[in-house]
């Protein structure tokens, strides 16, 4: 459970998702919602103060009958602003004086072609 499945609640078809970062980090995904393909992102972390997910359904149990409509919920937050391919780019080529492996490895992810490449 997580974000991935937050978008797909929310009604995206879910290309690609890869999180950056192992206690914290960057997620990205390329996703088609409402007929409109496109990248979204976002940050995590490793605790309910410093991770969105977390901090939302910390606690939360399955049988909890509104659930799949708070992860709805959740996921649209992300994919109201959908990026282009080029803006995803740009948006991941930021800083590269400064890049770690990471920072690259996002970049790569962002350029490699997927299912959705025509955004």
């Amino acid at each position: 459970m997580g974000y991935e499945m937050c978008l797909e609640k929310a009604g995206a078809k879910v290309h690609k998702f890869k999180n950056f970062g192992s206690y914290q980090g960057e997620w990205w995904a390329f996703v088609t919602f409402k007929r409109k393909k496109g990248c979204v992102s976002g940050s995590f972390g490793s605790c309910s103060f410093c991770d969105s997910f977390e901090r939302e359904f910390d606690g939360c149990y399955s049988e909890e009958k509104d659930l799949d409509e708070r992860y709805a919920k959740f996921g649209l937050s992300y994919l109201n602003d959908l990026m282009t391919q080029k803006e995803a780019e740009k948006a991941t080529d930021r800083n590269r004086e400064y890049w770690c492996d990471e920072d690259r490895e996002m970049f790569e992810f962002i350029r490699e072609k997927h299912e959705a490449k025509s955004l």
